[in-house]
């Protein structure tokens, strides 16, 4: 199947279920999906670094466990939306996932969503507006749905409709990066990693991503490090330490040049 035949098959699982439905790669890229658009809920929380951030480790664990039980993983998103991740295959080979998601199940549910947008943006208005437009499906709805989505998946897994594709030297930075945030990561190291040369990682990340590899390196370790200021109960130093920063002095200047304020304050201001 080409990218158009895909397109198609995830419009008529859209039409039959409501869901948005969605392709994935091997390095969790979208590469088709139906609508294009997110929802717009999700896409507020989306424009967000530190939201986009944890919603992406929320997806990534899904995948992890579709590919442990190498079958539909049902799971709620950290708003407590209902989605579901199964696993593509091309003649054993892993070449993707197909995702289905974003609605509630009930008044409860959307509520419960709207009151932790609002909690974010402090703009009750706009939350309950991008709530409304929250897609409501009964559970016993959704779990057909789901069912009909498992089958989809073992259709494309047994037609080998999504052909497998190595990833990228860019692609395979990108997620070893991701992998060792905590250590203190060189060009060089992730070059040994991947068995490439420098001019080579460094042409083909710009080139797909972009960014640099150290401008996307700093960018994901001051990303994990406003969570951990958020929601964690490290100090400054450990939280230097676990993002890969040198120390903590060098932490505070990068973080100051990014938020405008060191991390302590920001730190006191989110809380």
């Amino acid at each position: 199947m080409n990218k158009q035949e895909i397109t198609e098959v995830l419009f008529e699982l859209h039409k039959i279920t409501g869901f948005r439905v969605s392709l994935h790669n091997v390095a969790d890229e979208e590469i088709a999906a139906y609508p294009e658009e997110r929802l717009p809920f999700c896409a507020r929380v989306n424009e967000i670094d530190s939201e986009q951030e944890l919603c992406k480790k929320c997806d990534k664990s899904a995948c992890k466990k579709a590919l442990e039980k190498r079958s539909t993983h049902i799971y709620k998103c950290r708003y407590g939306l209902t989605e579901a991740v199964s696993p593509l295959y091309n003649f054993g080979t892993l070449t993707g996932f197909l995702m289905m998601g974003q609605i509630s199940e009930s008044d409860e549910h959307t509520a419960e969503a709207v009151s932790a947008l609002t909690k974010l943006t402090a703009d009750k208005d706009e939350a309950a507006r991008l709530g409304a437009k929250i897609p409501i499906i009964r559970s016993d709805m959704a779990d057909s749905f789901i069912k009909i989505m498992t089958i989809c998946a073992q259709y494309l897994t047994l037609s080998n409709s999504v052909p497998s594709a190595k990833p990228t030297v860019a692609e395979m930075a990108k997620k070893y990066i991701g992998d060792n945030l905590d250590k203190k990561l060189c060009i060089a190291d992730i070059c040994n990693e991947l068995r490439c040369s420098k001019s080579t990682l460094l042409t083909t990340f710009k080139r797909k991503y972009g960014v640099t590899v150290n401008s996307y390196l700093t960018q994901v370790r001051l990303e994990r490090a406003v969570h951990l200021l958020i929601e964690g109960d490290m100090t400054i130093s450990e939280i230097a330490s676990d993002t890969g920063f040198s120390d903590q002095s060098y932490f505070s200047k990068v973080f100051s040049a990014r938020y405008g304020m060191p991390p302590s304050e920001y730190k006191a201001t989110m809380r």
